[in-house]
């Protein structure tokens, strides 16, 4: 008992694959017409690359007619300039006078505030005073503490606390 249907030409008996082909016309067509776009494209944008790149070239020169012009070629090793203002002039300097003036700070004695009597001290005298006289401790409240808690233990006057290692 098979159906045949008049309409059904394009089925195979077996229905595991299309038996009607793909039209090549119309992919070739869309392929040939993507084709054409993308040298379109690529062509627009090549033009508007030159285009942009002209105009800043004559920006450029309009603004600083003196930039090539005037200027001997510069000598080998000679360092280019930044338009004024210039915020460093040698970068590299500059921060190799601040490491010095760190430096400074962090080895020598000095006053921070001479009326407060606040002095600094180096690092390396501020850690060993550290490791020998300990870490100041906050001196417990004159209430009694509350039930069941500890209280500070502070060490008799003349001793000192040390720090735990």
């Amino acid at each position: 008992m098979s159906h045949k249907h008049g309409a059904d030409e394009g089925q195979s008996a077996s229905k595991a694959y299309e038996t009607r082909d793909i039209k090549l016309r119309p992919l070739v067509v869309f392929i040939a017409g993507l084709a054409v776009v993308g040298v379109v494209v690529y062509l627009v944008v090549f033009l508007m690359l030159r285009l942009f790149s002209g105009q800043a070239a004559r920006e450029d020169a309009r603004v600083a007619p003196s930039s090539t012009a005037s200027r001997p070629a510069s000598a080998a090793g000679e360092e280019r300039l930044p338009p004024e203002p210039r915020i460093q002039v040698n970068a590299a300097a500059d921060m190799e006078a601040l490491r010095r003036q760190e430096a400074s700070v962090l080895t020598t004695y000095g006053w921070v505030d001479r009326q407060a009597g606040i002095v600094r001290i180096p690092i390396d005298v501020a850690i060993t005073q550290i490791l020998e006289e300990g870490l100041p401790v906050r001196q417990p409240a004159t209430t009694s503490a509350p039930a069941g808690s500890t209280a500070l233990q502070q060490p008799p006057q003349g001793e000192t606390q040390k720090a735990p290692q």
